[in-house]
């Protein structure tokens, strides 16, 4: 086919199809701006899911925060009715108590005054290293109207207390004491061991007096006995860890107290 049937048979093509194209181009106009309208409704649609999805979840985690909020205070109030109801058990309990302590406090009042004076009668029986340490103690006890007057209770019933806690304090144990005894008519020095408040041993430095004592008013009853210095030297010795330890017999005299 040559060049120029080619050409004409375009021509005519385009002749035919012109009409028909011309006829189309309204629809595809209509079409292209359906379209357009669809894309833009798929993106606001889009864009609206996402806005939502995050106001959906940011109205969860509020809804969560209230419910937690929620089981706090639902928490604060049992934990609060609890404790209403403990302190009204306490409050009992505590008005129990007082009750008991007034009725104690009263027995107390009433024999306060007798159980002082058989305090300090007591302290007389008490070796002298022992009175001295409990001098201000004993100097605290009223013992006139005034200075009951001036005195409380609860100071009263300590000062017994700390009377009996030493007396039971060294009535528990082996104590070496030194001090100085009219021995013939002279002072002197000793070391006096103390059972307790049972029976008590002396000894000079020198070893030349010794002897043992049992408890009595207003200072302890003498014995002496000269022979026993060597074995009560040796068992004040072992009470300062001084000597070895050993077996040391030593006489005790169980007789009633004066």
């Amino acid at each position: 086919m040559t060049k120029n049937k080619v050409v004409m048979l375009i021509a005519a093509g385009i002749a035919l199809a012109g009409p028909a194209a011309l006829s189309a181009a309204p629809q595809l106009a209509e079409t292209r701006s359906t379209l357009k309208e669809w894309v833009e409704l798929k993106k606001l649609v889009s864009e609206e899911k996402n806005k939502w999805a995050v106001e959906k979840q940011t109205l969860q985690e509020s809804i969560d925060l209230l419910e937690d909020e929620i089981d706090k205070i639902q928490d604060a109030i049992e934990a609060y009715e609890a404790d209403a109801t403990d302190a009204d058990k306490v409050r009992e309990d505590l008005t129990r108590d007082e009750n008991e302590l007034k009725a104690a406090s009263a027995i107390v009042k009433s024999s306060i005054v007798d159980l002082e004076v058989e305090a300090l009668e007591l302290v007389k029986y008490l070796p002298s290293s022992l009175q001295d340490k409990l001098s201000v103690v004993t100097q605290r006890v009223p013992k006139t109207k005034r200075e009951i007057d001036a005195s409380t209770l609860s100071v009263r019933v300590m000062n017994i207390i700390g009377i009996l806690s030493e007396i039971e304090k060294f009535n528990s144990q082996l104590t070496v004491v030194n001090e100085i005894r009219d021995i013939k008519g002279e002072r002197v020095r000793v070391d006096t061991l103390y059972v307790g408040l049972a029976v008590a041993y002396y000894v000079d430095g020198t070893k030349s007096e010794a002897g043992y004592m049992i408890p009595a008013k207003d200072g302890w009853k003498r014995f002496e006995d000269n022979t026993l210095a060597n074995d009560i030297a040796d068992a004040v010795a072992m009470q300062k860890r001084e000597a070895t330890v050993r077996f040391v017999d030593l006489p005790i005299n169980i007789t009633e107290v004066e």
